[in-house]
């Protein structure tokens, strides 16, 4: 793989559609053998469900998808994630026959757990971190990363996961996922497994019904939560909420992220996974994909604005006061501002941590070509242009949010890292916004 093509892919980082079946409204805990049932048993027609508020008629004008046949895929099922898609599933295929345990059951440090519905079923896991120190957990935390990286959380989000496993006693249910423009079927699988994960927790690793749970989400990953939360009710059940670099694009705004995601590899993987330095070639793909997009017409279900439009109408106060932000200084890629309208004149609104860092600031990676199998090596050995040793991220920004989040956690108020306003004579420019 070149070393460009595995920033030119970030265009496509959405593209590929999921496909569309239905949602059930799950507890997270409840029986065993219904329970992993339960998952079959679809609300068909889910878009309605989250765009219809109990007090309110539905919009009648809000864009919908057609989830309604849970056997059929969407249109233009071909997976266009590309090289960095591509790249990471050959690197996950070779960790997990260096790392394998258990008969493959173990990769490293995680588990992989079936979350299928029916045990030997669909195929469907997710992966499992528990406390390293061999204790009981204190809470289950629910993960789902950003496009593309979140395919393969316990590797782009290994060092996030197990930094707050440790610091919080904590078990993570990391649930993969592929990219597409159907964010509601996206969502629904994600919480079948959450449930489904559960499930096999407690009956077969002893894990008691009552443990706090907590669902955390980076960039898209904490869309799809506020999709699962707004659809089936589970956010009742949830001790805290917290949503990383919140992301509500819409599609043709994607080539924006991707532009900035491009910029933001190019400077965090410095000495070790190289992209080039011109950025000119990049702009100009950048810039004719946008308007391919804008003339195609293709927008991801839900839209931003009917995703507005949902958590207004199914965000009450109970589950707003569970909700922490966490937002970077340098990003431009968070939709925390837009999140944050949505709730503007309601009596409580969901707290904000503001901390240094990009919004792939959940994201570290430190690579070792030694540790690796040869297959393995040689492609890696491209990646990272030659080099032997290489590192993608800020571990100092990481231990920084991985710190935040453990205080929220425990019950303590946000950070802000925010400059204070600036003051001429005793008088605070109202013309700077905090």
């Amino acid at each position: 793989m070149s070393r460009a093509s595995s920033a030119i892919v970030l265009l496509f980082i959405l593209g590929h559609a999921v496909c569309c079946s239905a949602f059930s409204r799950p507890s997270i805990s409840s029986s065993t053998a219904a329970r992993r049932h339960r998952g079959k048993d679809a609300t068909k027609h889910l878009p309605n469900i989250l765009l219809t508020n109990d007090n309110n008629p539905r919009d009648p004008s809000l864009s919908q998808s057609n989830p309604n046949d849970e056997n059929s895929d969407c249109a233009g099922d071909a997976a266009i994630g590309g090289d960095l898609a591509t790249a990471l599933a050959r690197l996950d295929e070779e960790w997990k026959l260096a790392n394998s345990r258990d008969g493959g059951k173990r990769i490293g440090d995680w588990t992989v757990l079936d979350a299928s519905d029916d045990i030997g079923g669909d195929g469907e896991i997710v992966y499992l971190l528990e406390p390293a120190s061999g204790a009981a957990p204190s809470c289950i935390i629910f993960f789902l990363g950003g496009a593309v990286l979140g395919q393969f959380p316990h590797i782009s989000y290994s060092a996030f996961c197990k930094k707050l496993a440790s610091r919080m006693n904590a078990s993570v249910v990391a649930v993969p996922y592929e990219v597409g423009l159907d964010h509601f079927g996206i969502a629904q699988r994600a919480v079948k497994r959450m449930k489904n994960a559960v499930i096999a927790c407690e009956d077969s690793r002893g894990y008691p019904s009552g443990l706090p749970k907590y669902a955390i989400g980076h960039s898209l990953g904490a869309k799809l939560h506020s999709i699962g939360i707004a659809a089936t009710g589970i956010g009742e059940e949830l001790s805290g909420v917290g949503f990383v670099s919140y992301n509500n694009f819409g599609f043709a705004e994607t080539i924006t992220m991707a532009r900035s995601f491009v910029k933001e590899m190019r400077v965090g993987a410095g000495a070790g996974i190289g992209m080039g330095s011109s950025s000119t070639p990049f702009d100009a793909l950048f810039d004719l994909a946008g308007m391919a997009v804008s003339a195609v017409g293709l927008e991801f279900t839900p839209s931003p604005n009917d995703m507005d439009k949902i958590l207004k109408n199914k965000f009450d106060e109970e589950v707003l006061k569970k909700i922490r932000m966490f937002c970077f200084d340098d990003d431009d890629l968070d939709s925390t501002k837009r999140f944050l309208h949505c709730f503007e004149g309601c009596g409580i609104r969901p707290s904000v941590s503001y901390l240094p860092g990009t919004h792939l600031t959940p994201v570290f990676l430190r690579l070792g070509l030694d540790d690796l199998p040869d297959d393995a090596r040689d492609m890696a050995n491209q990646v990272t242009g030659g080099f032997q040793n290489a590192s993608f991220g800020n571990e100092d920004t990481l231990d920084a949010l991985v710190n935040e989040v453990s205080d929220w956690m425990l019950g303590r108020g946000p950070h802000d890292s925010r400059p204070a306003p600036k003051q001429i004579a005793g008088i605070i420019d109202a013309e700077i916004e905090r």
